[in-house]
This record gives C-alpha cells, structure tokens and sequence, in this order.
C-alpha cells in the first residue's frame, strides 16, 4: 500500500476549489492512502470516511515543517500528535503540491527523498519537483479550481504545452474539461434531516440569502438586500432566510428587518461548516456575494446567483454550471482598492439582481429540483 501526500492551504474558499484536485488524486492513485496536509479547516470539510483513502490529515502550523497529525477515532478527527512535515512525507511514494504560488510545502518532499514530487514552482526552485509543470506567472487568468487541474494534466503528460498558451492547454485539459461540466464534489454525505433541523423548513421550500462578507466594501449594500427581498416576494414560492455565521447577527438584522413595520425575515446561523454544507444543499437557490459560499453551492448543486465587485470571475466566480454572476462596474479612476469595490457593489441594481434570480427560479422549477442530490 502506497502513500499519497496531497497538499492544499488556505482559506476555506482556497480549500474548497481544491476538491476537485482532491477527487483527481484520489482516482489517479486509487490503491494508495492519502494524507491531506493543509489548514486546520480540512478536519472540518472532510467528514471522516467519506474518501476511504483519506485517513490523515497533516495540520501545518505556522512554521512550515511544523505539523499536528489527525486520523479517525470513533469517527471523528482526532488530533493523535505532533510532526515534521519531512517525517510526514518520509513514508510517501508520491507528493502532489497543489501550491503554486510557494514552494515552501514543497522543499521538506525534496529533502525528504520522496520518489514522485509533483508541483509547479518559478525559476530555480522548481529543481525541487521531478514531476512538474509550467509555471505561468502571478495572477494568470485561470480559475482557482482549475489550477491544480492542469498542472496534474502537463506532469502526467495529458496535456504538451509546448508551443501552447495557458487559453489552449485549458481547453485540452481532460480534467478541467471535466470540472467545468461538474462544478464541485462534496466532501461529505447530504442529509435532509440535518438540512431541514438547521433551516427549519423542509427541503426545496426555502430559498437563501447571503448577504455578509468579510468586510462590508465587499457586499453589496443592505439596503439593497432589504428592497430585493420584498419584491423577491412576489415573484418566488419559497421562504427567503437570511443566511450568515453567528458572529454576523448585527449585520444579518439589517437584512433581515425590512419595511415600515420592521418586519423580520428568518435569519440562519449554521454552527458549523458541516451545517452550512448540508442548510446550502437543502435551498432551491443560494444568492451571495462573492465569498466561499458559492463553492459550497457548487459542491451541493445549489444553483447560486454570486454578485461581483472587482474580483475577476475567470479566476474567483462561481462553479456551478447552472450559476449565474451580476457583476458591477469598477471606478479604476480612484485609487483606493477599497473604495474601488465598495463603489463596484453600489452600481448593481435591484432591478438586475431581480431579474437573474426570477431567471434562475425559472429554470429550477423546470427541472425537477434536487431529486439526485440526496
């Protein structure tokens, strides 16, 4: 029995566009185990035997070769010690980096003796994979999740890229190819019972709305939501909720109180990422702004309707094929990057934010909703 490495860091969005590479790697080495090394937010998106190769997960901490190693326990995550990453990957076969934009998880492989280093990485340091791809500089237009996907595709030897650009690798890219019909794979099994515990309103009956963001220059104003929700009224046949974490509530309310008569939608708070999958999975729509949101919905087939400020929807959009974006205009003649995205979420209008979504409840209720999902 071999052992994979796989490895993916960052932010829960960063980590969710990578669940595609994860079900690659998974398919592409199907007799091996797999450690995923990354976040600590993996022990919480991976519930404990859903891929049977997974059973590690390698923490980084904020050293790079510093580690806390978690397997399953009754199933459950259960931290079971401290590690280097070198000894992590000393027991590997294969290490597939998945981070391009630093080699950092990558040197402990090379130093490690790891017999098949998988990663891209500029100039000199890429000595350090002996199964690599071209790197193609800060920021290419490519989308997040498909990053990883064509590098596995140029080190595999799927996709030449010689005398082909990054445009025409992508469009031959077998696996790209087949993400950009799929959206995203969950990570864990979808119960209607948890759906309606949480949204307390059965599956299909409601639809969400996310209104929050990490700072408010990044979400479409309040006032917005609150005329877009009355209306919304009229033209759709489910419960609108307002969705948002426990430690947005002040900003939720905002949403959530509309009209003369201060009255109040439902708002929702999932305690955790296991909820907010399986309340997302039990919705007919989901609209948010952009955020990790949206790629939760692409992995439960919730259509979702994403509104963009500045963020590049080549890169950062959404992954449904069913999704839709409103994306606003962007004032390059201010400097201020915050201002710039505060004055591109103020130009969406109500009306076009109406439109799409009476568009895509259209086009739900054609089909029959979520019969597959569960």
């Amino acid at each position: 029995m071999h052992r994979v490495a796989w490895v993916r860091v960052g932010a829960l969005g960063d980590l969710l566009v990578g669940l595609a590479s994860l079900v690659e790697t998974l398919e592409k080495w199907p007799d091996s185990k797999l450690t995923v090394v990354g976040s600590a937010l993996w022990t919480q998106i991976i519930e404990p035997g859903f891929f049977p190769q997974v059973d590690r997960i390698a923490v980084i901490e904020k050293r790079a070769d510093d580690v806390r190693v978690f397997e399953i326990h009754d199933g459950k995550w259960a931290e079971v010690g401290r590690s280097t990453l070198k000894t992590q990957y000393q027991d590997c076969r294969i290490v597939f980096n998945t981070r391009v934009d630093s080699p950092r998880q990558g040197f402990p492989a090379f130093f490690a003796g790891v017999a098949e280093r998988w990663g891209s990485a500029k100039g000199l340091a890429g000595f350090i994979y002996n199964r690599r791809a071209q790197h193609n500089g800060k920021d290419p237009l490519i989308h997040e999740r498909d990053v990883p996907l064509l590098l596995m595709d140029e080190a595999d030897g799927s996709v030449v890229r010689a005398g082909r650009s990054l445009s025409e690798a992508l469009a031959i890219s077998p696996r790209v190819k087949r993400w950009q019909a799929k959206g995203l794979p969950a990570p864990l099994r979808l119960k209607p019972d948890i759906a309606t515990a949480v949204a307390g309103a059965a599956v299909g009956s409601y639809v969400l709305v996310n209104p929050t963001s990490s700072r408010r220059e990044k979400a479409w104003p309040s006032a917005r939501f609150r005329e877009l929700i009355l209306v919304l009224e009229k033209d759709v046949n489910a419960e609108i909720l307002i969705l948002g974490s426990p430690q947005e509530t002040d900003w939720l309310r905002e949403v959530a109180t509309v009209g003369p008569r201060e009255r109040e939608f439902r708002i929702i708070q999932p305690r955790s990422i296991g909820e907010l999958f399986q309340v997302v999975a039990g919705a007919r729509w989901l609209l948010t702004n952009t955020s990790s949101v949206q790629f939760i919905a692409a992995a439960v087939q919730t259509p979702v309707l994403t509104l963009m400020g500045r963020a590049t929807p080549e890169i950062w959009g959404p992954l449904g094929p069913e999704d839709k974006i409103v994306r606003g205009v962007e004032p390059r003649e201010i400097e201020d990057m915050f201002i710039r995205e505060q004055r591109a979420y103020e130009s969406i209008e109500v009306r076009e934010v109406r439109e799409s979504l009476v568009s895509l409840d259209v086009n739900i209720q054609k089909s029959e909703w979520g019969n597959e999902k569960w």
